[in-house]
């Protein structure tokens, strides 16, 4: 394989890593709100069904669409979808500082204890994203393709429980208040999303994966500049708080 199509392989490894690890984190916060364990469990068992589905229908849908032939349209949705995106990392962060906020031993409202649906859940661009993956996936080997469509959603189900299990070792280890480790996490992945938002335009002479990222972020300046503000307003909302705190 060509360095370029090792880099592109690299780049979808960290696309499902970063979205199978959004997902652990959504796992591992309703593991940390009150309820029936086996209520739990089921609805664990439905997320992970469910991204697996996913995956399984992307491949479905590329075996009979030709989604390059497509690119003009998906990319005008995936466009339109970035101030959805923007407003769930919003939301991300103002959740995750509201998590931090808490006093220890204080109840969940009802609210916050439906919080983990904001990981879970996939937005329409994280979804589409999904699609973009395996398409790529079945352009680096397409000969592979039968094995493909069980093998990507097998990986992705994996390592969502390997990281829900380190999770679940990392706050025992360290003795961390299991809410105010998701809200640091939270936190983080919202940070990220936006930071790729900012970044990604910057990479449009880079090659055609990114070309593709680009128009995912949108080419239009304001998208960069809403992402930039929210980031700011995070930096200030996790400032206040640290002084809240006495940090």
């Amino acid at each position: 394989m060509s360095a370029e199509s090792v880099g592109i392989g690299l780049g979808l490894a960290m696309a499902l890593g970063i979205f199978s690890f959004k997902g652990a984190v959504g796992a591992y916060y309703l593991c940390a709100v009150p309820g029936s364990g086996w209520r739990k469990g089921g609805i664990l068992a439905g997320a992970l069904a469910g991204d697996a589905a996913l995956f399984c229908l992307a491949f479905w849908v590329l075996e009979r669409v030709d989604l390059w032939r497509l690119a003009g349209d998906w990319m005008g949705f995936l466009k339109a979808g970035v101030l959805l995106h923007v407003v769930l990392c919003a939301g991300l962060l103002a959740w995750g500082i509201r998590l931090l906020a808490r006093r220890a031993g204080a109840s969940l409202g009802g609210m916050e204890a439906r919080g983990w649906l904001l990981l879970v859940v996939p937005c329409p661009v994280c979804a589409s994203a999904i699609f973009l993956v395996c398409a790529f996936a079945g352009l680096l080997f397409p000969g592979s393709i039968g094995l493909l469509r069980w093998a990507v959603p097998v990986a992705f189900v994996v390592s969502e429980v390997l990281f829900l299990g380190g999770l679940q070792i990392l706050a025992r280890w360290r003795r961390l208040e299991p809410l105010d480790l998701t809200g640091r996490l939270m936190i983080l992945i919202a940070l990220y999303f936006l930071l790729i938002l900012v970044i990604a335009p910057q990479f449009q002479e880079a090659g055609r994966l990114y070309a593709v990222a680009r128009a995912t972020a949108g080419a239009s300046p304001w998208n960069g500049a809403l992402a930039l503000a929210v980031l700011a307003a995070a930096a200030g909302g996790i400032w206040g708080l640290r002084r809240h705190n006495g940090d």
